[in-house]
């Protein structure tokens, strides 16, 4: 599409799934153009990832929920995270990963889970 629009796409939106890599060759295909990569269900599509003993190890690392470390491992390599909840509890949790940091080697972690 890059190639032959006349108009270049400025967004690129997937279901985001850990078992293909979080979309990994996508992401960087994006930030070589230029495009902004938009992941979503990253919560729904990825329930067995937020079960795996990995992520919950990380998420209790840090005192969050392995919810938080999905939507922090989004944006921490370049992700737009999109979510969509109708429950402000939830949105608020959502919304609290501004105050903490993953690791690199944690992030490389996320990115390696292969959950089938």
């Amino acid at each position: 599409m890059c190639e032959r629009a006349r108009v270049l796409p400025r967004f690129v939106q997937n279901r985001c799934y850990a078992f293909r890599g979080w979309d990994r060759g996508v992401r960087e295909f994006c930030a070589a153009h230029g495009l902004v990569y938009q992941g979503f269900s990253l919560l729904t599509a990825n329930r067995d990832a937020l079960a795996h003993p990995g992520l919950t190890q990380i998420a209790r690392r840090h005192g969050r929920s392995a919810a938080q470390v999905v939507f922090r491992f989004a944006l921490d390599v370049g992700m737009v995270a999109l979510t969509g909840t109708t429950d402000a509890g939830h949105m608020r949790e959502d919304l609290e990963v501004f105050d903490f940091r993953l690791e690199s080697d944690e992030v490389e972690r996320i990115e390696r889970l292969a959950v089938t």
